[in-house]
């Protein structure tokens, strides 16, 4: 099997675009285009989500279990995800790891969790975690998030919202020296690539400017340059900003495949979705992307672990197919803390992670 991370370059589709007539016009019928140019893309999802905090045996993630970060290692799918036991919103978000063989059975580590806000120290939170093995230095990376997190008043109203990008290394994956300092001042979901020893690139939400409390965290993604991974320049301008039918762009991954570059990213919609839509672009930073069609939406009926939400998309890729891992919310409000208290979450809770498949050829 041959197996390679989502963040390198891939091989050029091989695929025949046939037409059809339509109006005495040539015409490309949706399913003749390239898998990803679908609308919604030919996913196959698994019905059971392959890590659930109602089903985890774990003491650490029985409330929140969301955000993977998969890659293929030295004959391992390994996975990084988030999770806490106190409450669906809590500054206390910790890290998981987990293996597997055929990245659909995992073992989550008897150690859970494996990095925690005591381990960060200029943060509380970890969020968004991305990682790669850096075959140069024989070491695990990661980017991820973390900083104050969010605070509110006595009323409940968001007076803050510090989120900060930051820098991890591991000989294991599994003990992580975190760097002393953050890296940029205002990030939420870094998606990295490198393309060479001193050329790196990053897709993350920011804010226009730092300093604004909800400015635009969730509303921006900008592209980010470095020469090492650690010192990063932001372009100018977004690259992706909400269009007509979403209210929010956030948790961009990006992959090179054929000939374009490809950004899994989500979206808020009317009704309380919040759902998966895919941009292109032939450069990395001119995308081309319509809001108004899905590329893989929340699953049909309510009684779906992923029915509401469909978020935090990570792919790998496996001979010529596509495994896409996320986070998934359903319509069940309620949840039992820590404490054993019922709560509500008017948005349901981050308590799934889902699998789907995507073949690139016929």
């Amino acid at each position: 099997m041959k197996i390679r991370e989502s963040i390198l370059p891939a091989a050029m589709l091989a695929v025949t675009i046939s037409t059809a007539m339509l109006s005495c016009e040539p015409s490309v019928l949706a399913d003749d285009l390239p898998p990803l140019d679908q609308r919604p893309q030919p996913w196959q999802r698994r019905d059971e989500p392959i890590l659930s905090a109602r089903t985890t045996k774990q003491k650490w993630c029985r409330v929140v279990c969301y955000s993977p970060h998969v890659i293929f290692h030295d004959g391992k799918f390994r996975m990084w995800y988030l999770g806490t036991s106190e409450a669906s919103r809590t500054n206390n978000m910790l890290m998981g790891y987990a293996e597997s063989d055929d990245g659909i059975q995992w073992r989550e580590h008897p150690d859970n969790p494996v990095l925690t806000g005591d381990d960060v120290p200029w943060g509380t939170p970890i969020q968004t975690p991305f990682v790669k093995h850096d075959a140069a230095t024989n070491q695990f990376r990661m980017w991820f998030v973390s900083g104050d997190g969010v605070s509110r008043d006595a009323k409940n109203k968001i007076i803050g919202n510090d989120q900060r990008l930051g820098h991890a290394t591991s000989a294991d994956g599994i003990h992580w020296k975190v760097d002393p300092q953050p890296l940029y001042p205002c990030g939420r979901s870094p998606s990295v690539t490198q393309l060479g020893p001193d050329n790196y690139r990053m897709w993350m939400g920011s804010r226009p400017d730092h300093k604004l409390i909800n400015g635009g965290l969730y509303a921006n993604i900008y592209e980010f340059r470095s020469t090492d991974g650690l010192k990063w320049t932001r372009g100018a301008k977004p690259v992706l900003q909400p269009r007509a039918g979403v209210n929010s762009v956030v948790y961009p991954f990006v992959i090179h495949e054929g000939n374009a570059w490809y950004m899994w990213h989500g979206c808020h919609r009317d009704g309380g979705t919040f759902e998966l839509f895919c941009a292109k672009s032939a450069d990395g930073t001119n995308w081309d992307v319509d809001h108004t069609r899905l590329a893989f939406p929340a699953a049909e009926g309510k009684e779906r672990f992923d029915s509401r939400y469909t978020s935090t998309p990570c792919i790998v890729r496996v001979d010529d197919r596509l495994l896409m891992y996320y986070s998934a919310r359903d319509w069940q409000r309620e949840y039992v803390d820590a404490e054993g208290r019922t709560r509500r979450d008017g948005a349901s809770v981050y308590a799934s992670i889902g699998v789907a498949e995507l073949k690139l050829t016929k």
